[in-house]
């Protein structure tokens, strides 16, 4: 492969460049500098780029240090430029390599080349000193960039009140110190007040789209009293003055690598609608095709939400918060269904939002394969109700015209939503169901979950020494007073997960039962969480002192706890998953979420069942 000719005048100069996506120069590098980081920052690597005819400096974005690293770039190796910027340093253009692929390497320098010439590097980025440093210290081991100002990949002008060059949101990137972009608030959270050992503060993000992509940004302490206000859905805005960081996909939600962080200095202006960027954007994926999706990712989709369950609150085992949540069952003409939860405010007024099987768009949801394929919606105003698309009333129409009864696939398995919630009766299916329909025999030896209202015929609770195993008394990580722990000649429990010994344990529930409906019986293994409820909230901890105590009744009470949660009637949803012991497979089918029977509501639900066949 040919250098490419005047690659370097173009690079430097950047005459169409950085903003022109056919131009994807092939340069070589000639020469490759080690700048040693400075207080633990990262190595950084100085390159000189040849055309063959003219050469300039350079510098590798540091998530290619790896191709130093492992061997694939060195000196006079030929590379294929995907994405750069050009920095001006006193007059001295320096290309940036973002993005590039290795060519081959000739083993020798090709041409004679020649510094570029700098006559006639564009003025629309003016040359900024670099900051003087200490006598013997190396500038590009501690800040490369300083104080210096970027180009930007691509520019255009405001069409609007603002001068400002404006730069659009996919091509922000860390080497840029100075953008000014233009985008619509989509998306905005409710103020978040904290308070820790190092004192106290507030913050709120925005989502913010333009043309390109969208971003989030978050303002805190003092932002957040100047632009709280400020900041309306839906509205236009210019923005600069703001840190960018990379994103933590695991909250962040938009589609930029970045995230943005704005303080009281930075400088927005309301700007005029054009209608040039559009009111959301939505990636809309048909739910047929959740079961592709990886878990813990995040989709757009837009379906009928045939079912509203009962608003319930629960306890976040994260931070110990209430939490307000409700189920909702979306349909789409891809012919499936999935459960989708929503959060908070929402989850409470759900009955009401989301009835009369309305159109919703859910922006962002992120994907879960607990319980099937379920979804969670975003918080803020990522759920549109009857939103005005075309697809939307396309859904409609589907709808109307035999959707609604149409055959349907069931992606999340009892309705979705987490082993936790309550099995709605129309969602349940019988004990018989586990073997005739083959659960636990999936190909990718994923669970199969299943909800039933059955009666505990038997519990097998004679296991030597109780119905119980021991468990780590540390309650952090790794162990969470879950590890199996075992006594030492010295009396002590030894952990090998967090590697301490305890001059006790935690005792932690396991036994096995019979669970019974009119279509037959299943053994199932019940763990703590679920066996503290079977009975009637007695702690192993508790029921072990019991046993071993004859004046608090010892074996026979012990005994007596059983037996008096036999017979008894249960909504539960299981998991069945196929394992193998000894070389030997078998369906094992584990209790993962038990409620007790309402009969009135059970009546109510059977009734309306049959008034609908």
């Amino acid at each position: 492969m040919s250098l490419t000719q005047s690659a370097i005048q173009r690079m430097t100069n950047d005459e169409g460049g950085a903003s022109d996506s056919s131009f994807v120069p092939v340069v070589q590098v000639i020469r490759i500098n080690c700048m040693e980081g400075k207080g633990g920052r990262e190595t950084r690597y100085r390159v000189i780029l040849s055309d063959g005819v003219n050469h300039c400096q350079g510098m590798l974005a540091t998530q290619n240090n790896i191709f130093i690293e492992n061997g694939d770039l060195k000196d006079n190796t030929i590379i294929e430029v995907g994405e750069y910027l050009r920095n001006i340093v006193q007059n001295t253009a320096l290309v940036i390599l973002l993005q590039f692929k290795v060519v081959s390497n000739p083993g020798q320098k090709i041409g004679n080349p020649t510094p570029v010439s700098i006559s006639n590097i564009s003025s629309s980025v003016p040359s900024v000193p670099v900051p003087k440093t200490e006598p013997g210290t190396n500038n590009y081991g501690s800040n490369p960039y300083g104080q210096q100002q970027s180009s930007a990949p691509v520019m255009r002008t405001a069409g609007s009140s603002s001068s400002k060059p404006i730069t659009p949101i996919a091509s922000l990137n860390m080497y840029q110190n100075r953008w000014t972009i233009k985008a619509r608030v989509t998306n905005k959270s409710d103020i978040k007040h904290w308070s820790n050992a190092k004192g106290e503060g507030q913050l709120f993000s925005v989502e913010l789209l333009d043309s390109s992509m969208d971003i989030r940004a978050t303002f805190f302490r003092e932002a957040v009293d100047k632009f709280y206000n400020m900041l309306e859905m839906d509205k236009v805005y210019c923005l600069s003055g703001g840190r960018l960081k990379t994103a933590n996909m695991q909250y962040n939600t938009c589609k930029s690598n970045y995230e943005i962080t704005f303080d009281q200095n930075a400088e927005i202006t309301l700007e005029s609608d054009d209608g040039a960027i559009s009111q959301q954007s939505y990636d809309l994926k048909p739910i047929g095709e959740l079961d592709s999706i990886e878990p813990n990712s995040y989709v757009d989709i837009l379906g009928i939400v045939k079912h509203v369950g009962e608003p319930a609150t629960i306890v976040s085992k994260k931070t110990g918060k209430e939490l307000n949540k409700c189920e909702l069952t979306v349909a789409d003409d891809s012919g499936a269904e999935v459960s989708c939860t929503v959060w908070g405010d929402r989850a409470m007024k759900a009955q009401q939002e989301f009835a009369g099987m309305p159109v919703v768009a859910f922006r962002r949801a992120r994907v879960s394969d607990y319980g099937g394929r379920t979804l969670s919606a975003a918080s803020g105003n990522g759920t549109i109700v009857n939103p005005r698309l075309p697809e939307a009333d396309r859904l409609r129409d589907w709808w109307n015209n035999g959707g609604s009864s149409g055959a349907v696939k069931k992606l999340s398995s009892s309705g979705g939503g987490g082993a936790n919630r309550f099995p709605e009766f129309e969602t349940r299916k019988c004990i018989a169901s586990i073997k005739n329909e083959g659960m636990g025999h999936n190909s990718d030896s994923k669970p199969d979950w299943v909800s039933f209202k059955a009666s505990v015929s038997f519990i097998k609770s004679d296991r030597e020494g109780g119905a119980w195993y021991s468990a780590c008394m540390n309650a952090e990580e790794p162990c969470k007073q879950r590890c199996k722990v075992n006594q030492q000649a010295d009396g002590m429990f030894h952990c090998e997960k967090c590697n301490q010994s305890y001059p006790d344990c935690k005792y932690r529930y396991i036994f096995s039962a019979t669970l019974s409906d009119a279509s037959g019986t299943s053994w199932v293994s019940f763990f703590d969480d679920q066996a503290k409820i079977l009975l009637d909230g007695m702690d192993a901890n508790d029921l072990q002192k019991i046993m071993i105590d004859d004046n608090a009744g010892g074996q026979e009470a012990y005994e007596a706890q059983f037996t008096k949660a036999q017979n008894t009637d249960w909504v539960f949803t299981c998991k069945v998953k196929q394992e193998f012991h000894q070389d030997e497979q078998r369906i094992k089918t584990s209790v993962q979420s038990i409620h007790p029977v309402d009969y009135a509501k059970e009546g109510r639900s059977m009734l309306n069942a049959i008034l609908a066949m």
